[in-house]
């Protein structure tokens, strides 16, 4: 009997200095850190930092409710008009450019970014972390 508690807390302190070893080498996140960025993506604190020309992705009635002053109403339905009016504040002074929509589930933000960055090769092109709730907080 005493073997068999022996080779339990061998086998628990075993695992726990596995997973101590993984957390602290950084090999898997840390369970209360906050999730990391996908590529092509910028956190809301970050980009209300940087001087930006934001995008909102999303519908029409949503836009005119309410958005960010100086976003530029852009998405599949208005790509036309809303990509010379990008290109008009882009050229005359180049700076980052923030996509968002309604939500963290909302895709459109990162469809429109990279067909923006298709479209704008040197262009700094991002979706914001979140979309508009995020920026609401």
């Amino acid at each position: 009997m005493a073997r068999f508690f022996r080779e339990i807390s061998f086998i628990i302190a075993l695992t726990l200095l596995g997973v101590a070893f993984s957390l602290f080498s950084e090999l898997a996140p840390l369970p209360w850190a906050e999730p990391g960025l996908a590529a092509g993506e910028i956190r809301p604190a970050d980009a209300r930092a940087l001087q930006v020309i934001w995008i909102d992705a999303r519908d029409e009635a949503d836009y005119h409710a309410e958005h960010i002053p100086t976003a530029i109403y852009l998405n599949d339905d208005q790509w036309d008009t809303g990509i010379i009016q990008l290109m008009e504040t882009w050229l005359t002074h180049p700076r980052p450019i923030v996509v968002y929509c309604g939500s963290q589930r909302c895709g459109t933000s990162k469809r429109i970014a990279e067909r923006l960055r298709k479209a704008l090769p040197d262009a700094e092109v991002y979706s914001l972390k979140g979309g508009w709730d995020a920026w609401l907080q």
